[in-house]
């Protein structure tokens, strides 16, 4: 059995926040998601130290993660303090041990890691080779095996030198791990109880530990808000690679944000400025046009997006055109060949195919037929105060402009809605409805006869 821990319990004092550092987000994931994410697509279970403002990592992460275990470290004395705290929760025989704050670990070097062990290796580090490794431990290594790795803070100019990092990441076997981490001490600058210690008391004792090769960025860290920054651009951009090399089209990848569980169909193109986030999921050939944002959506192909929509949890069927500034809230479907335009809100609503509102107009909790046009200004009075009502329009219905549905309500196939409407009560098929008042014309009452009466003016 394979657990994992997760290092989470330290304050992260650059990040000058009332949050703790883990809780801190990556795009629409917070760091500790991240690595939570990877952790338990390898291990059998997860233990999560915690610390600072725990209650609030614990509640956030109970309702993501239901299996997840805590430990608490309630002084931070150090990462191997951090690790022995987790312990009495640890079922499993083999021990990864994370950092909270590296959201780029990959399951892959997870498993190598694993597998390390299963060779007869004791342990196993997850190592970088840096151009400037500052800031970093160095592993010193012999004979292809990890002797020790030396915090910066203790090494010697000659272990300066090395381009060889220890990234924070390991796996251990639990009984060897159990008996190292009793021999560590404090005696370093810091005063702190160092997991890197681990490694030399295990290798000095006969046992080997393999140094397991990171991938590019796996080895980055969060420490500030520009590093978070930073690691999110390099998210993006090769979440944008990856789009491109597949045959998607993104005009800027560098101004494109693209979450990496997105998915995008061949001959899609992707202007600059465009989110797509969450589960989405884009057919091909369509176009999505900059500032437009889309979340936990799936759109079908050949499907236009013009500039500065939204899209919130809706399913958007082929050759659907929607916006500019369109809206389209969760639980909607758009169905084939219909049209949202501009200033276009629809919520709950299903709009059949080859429907169209083209302007101004809010459609909530409606049922629409196809080949229905929504004039300008309608909007659906789902909302009375108390509950929400639904509005039912029929296949082939016209509604004028500025008519408002009041729900519930059905207007009947082929039935035609004279603009200006307050429609209260269901209309029948084939008929047309009118609310508008009667128009008076009063001659020699234009305007100079209004400046007269209202203000005096005679000319």
């Amino acid at each position: 059995m394979v657990s994992a821990v997760v290092l989470a319990a330290g304050l992260g004092t650059r990040m000058k926040s009332r949050l703790p550092k883990v809780m801190h987000r990556l795009g629409r994931k917070t760091l500790i998601e991240c690595v939570l994410d990877t952790a338990f697509s390898e291990a059998d279970e997860v233990v999560v130290v915690t610390g600072y403002r725990r209650e609030l990592v614990e509640d956030f992460l109970r309702k993501r993660y239901p299996s997840v275990k805590f430990a608490v470290q309630h002084e931070q004395l150090g990462t191997a303090h951090a690790v022995k705290s987790a312990l009495p929760e640890v079922e499993g025989d083999v021990v990864i041990i994370m950092p909270g704050d590296m959201p780029f670990v990959r399951r892959e070097s997870l498993r190598r890691l694993v597998e390390a062990l299963d060779e007869g290796f004791a342990g196993a580090v997850l190592v970088a080779e840096l151009s400037e490794p500052a800031g970093y431990g160095r592993v010193v290594e012999k004979n292809g095996c990890v002797l020790k790795i030396v915090e910066e803070a203790d090494a010697t100019e000659e272990e300066k030198r090395i381009k060889r990092v220890n990234t924070g990441v390991y796996a251990f076997k639990k009984d060897l791990l159990e008996k190292a981490l009793d021999k560590v001490k404090n005696d370093n600058r810091k005063g702190e109880y160092y997991l890197t210690d681990v490694v030399e008391i295990l290798s000095s004792s006969g046992y080997k530990i393999k140094a397991v090769e990171a991938v590019r960025r796996e080895g980055m860290g969060i420490n500030s808000r520009r590093q978070l920054a930073e690691a999110y651009r390099e998210r993006c951009r090769e979440k944008a690679y990856q789009l491109m090399e597949q045959g998607v089209t993104i005009l800027s990848p560098e101004n494109t944000f693209i979450d990496e569980d997105v998915e995008v169909g061949i001959d899609t193109v992707i202007h600059p400025f465009v989110f797509i986030e969450g589960k989405t999921v884009i057919g091909e050939g369509c176009e999505i046009k900059p500032f437009s944002v889309i979340r936990d959506s799936r759109i079908s192909d050949n499907v236009v997006i013009n500039e500065h929509s939204v899209i919130e949890g809706a399913v958007v069927d082929e050759g659907v055109s929607i916006g500019p500034f369109a809206r389209i809230r969760p639980e909607t479907r758009l169905m084939k060949g219909s049209k949202i335009g501009n200033f276009v809100e629809v919520k709950k609503s299903v709009i059949g195919e080859n429907s169209k509102a083209n302007h101004l107009a809010y459609i909530g909790d409606a049922e629409v037929g196809s080949g229905v046009n929504i004039g300008a200004g309608t909007i659906t009075c789902n909302y009375d105060g108390v509950k929400k009502h639904k509005t039912v329009i029929e296949d082939g219905v016209f509604i004028g402009s500025d008519t408002q549905l009041v729900a519930p309500v059905r207007v009947g196939k082929g039935a035609l809605i004279g603009a200006g409407s307050t429609i209260t009560k269901d209309v029948p098929p084939d008929s047309l409805a009118i609310t508008r008042a009667p128009m008076k014309v009063l001659k020699g009452r234009g305007i100079e006869d209004y400046r007269k009466r209202k203000y005096g003016i005679k000319e």
